[in-house]
């Protein structure tokens, strides 16, 4: 059995001031093409489907196309919520869409969907887990100790009782760690993906492959049949050095799994280029890629943004590395990202009152963020 893993699409994104509806209407036109070409039996999608939980109709309607041309090429797709969907609005329709090999599991209702499928090899089973939090399983299970990310994804699986002397495939959308294995994260990532909502990959044992969505960079975890397809656009500048693709995992007898990336080319690449503004624009060759610029020039520039744009005019950040004596934005940024919520709290409280929290303040923002972040 061939499957086509792929997951954070993130339709309606925009690239800062950029819209990028022309760009994602072309990779899910590629992505299409090489479900045709490479005669898979499964198109599975980990999640992050919208860029937010009430899409943008541009998104809504390139999705729409791309299901129905993946149905009526009778190639099923397989579809879960992430945390940036709405699940019941992602979800609409979905026993209607079922007949047509259309299947969404995005409201989680206490148990797993299971889809029976069979290949030359025997049965498998795909296995469908949307985005959960400790809270939506707690609420089905309270006679269970959940107290973590990694006791109520384990719990569900439990639950689910998957028969492993038999093929299994899971499809989930969680930040899924392993003991001794660094998750390559890019920086735009720091902010949502922390250490707390971590989900250990040992909970997997036993599946024969993991799609994974969440993550935004390609990697395996722990193993090589748990794997991040990542994201299949540089949806931000730090993302610019990255390659993006779709993965082609392949099922064969039980045990035996070969996976292969398959790269994915942009109508407009997002590049990242450093210099002096002389040296950027010395025999550059007009181009509509997305642009992050650092300039090095040691001395302060005029209307350097609107110089870079003549040639290049989607210019999606401009930075100088010289600080010319003021204050570096990004310095203070970066300081942020490494803040807790309650400590950016006690900033701005300080700023707006001249004075810091008291220690009953404190005790009561603290159980308000516990309460916000659960």
């Amino acid at each position: 059995m061939k499957c086509l893993h792929l997951s954070d699409l993130h339709l309606g994104r925009r690239l800062r001031e950029a819209d990028l509806e022309e760009d994602q209407n072309y990779l899910l036109n590629e992505i299409f093409n090489i479900a045709v070409e490479k005669r898979v039996d499964a198109v599975l999608i980990a999640g992050d489907v919208y860029d937010r939980s009430v899409p943008t109709v541009g998104a809504v309607r390139m999705f729409d196309e791309f299901l129905t041309r993946l149905s009526q090429a009778s190639i099923p797709v397989y579809v879960i919520s992430g945390n940036h969907d709405s699940a019941e609005r992602l979800g609409f329709a979905d026993r209607l869409l079922d007949e047509k090999g259309v299947h969404l599991a995005c409201v989680f209702d206490g148990q797993l969907v299971r889809y029976p499928c069979r290949d030359d090899f025997g049965p498998l089973t795909i296995w469908a887990m949307p985005f959960l939090k400790p809270a939506s399983v707690r609420r089905f299970y309270p006679e269970e100790s959940i107290e973590s990310y990694t006791d109520a994804v384990a719990v569900v699986l439990k639950k689910a009782n998957p028969d492993f002397s038999q093929r299994n495939v899971l499809i989930a959308h969680q930040f899924v760690t392993a003991v001794g294995w660094d998750t390559q994260r890019c920086e735009s990532e720091t902010l949502s993906l922390g250490t707390l909502d971590n989900v250990d990959a040992s909970v997997f044992d036993g599946f024969d492959y993991v799609a994974l969505g969440h993550v935004h960079s390609a990697q395996r975890v722990g193993r090589d049949t748990i794997r991040y397809c990542g994201a299949p656009f540089k949806y931000s500048v730090d993302e610019a050095r990255g390659e993006k693709g779709v993965l082609l995992v392949e099922l064969g007898e039980k045990g035996q799994v070969d996976v292969e990336k398959i790269p994915l080319h942009f109508l407009r690449d997002v590049r990242r280029v450093k210099g002096t503004l002389e040296q950027i624009l010395s025999g550059a060759q007009p181009s509509e890629d997305y642009l992050h610029v650092v300039l090095t020039d040691e001395t302060p520039l005029i209307d350097a943004a609107a110089r870079v744009r003549a040639v290049y005019p989607n210019l999606v950040k401009l930075e100088f590395s010289a600080r010319h004596g003021q204050t570096d934005v990004s310095d203070r940024a970066q300081e942020m990202l490494h803040k807790t919520p309650l400590e950016l709290f006690g900033d701005f409280y300080r700023q707006v009152h001249g004075s810091d929290l008291s220690d009953e303040e404190t005790a009561v923002m603290k159980q308000v963020f516990e309460e916000v972040r659960e």
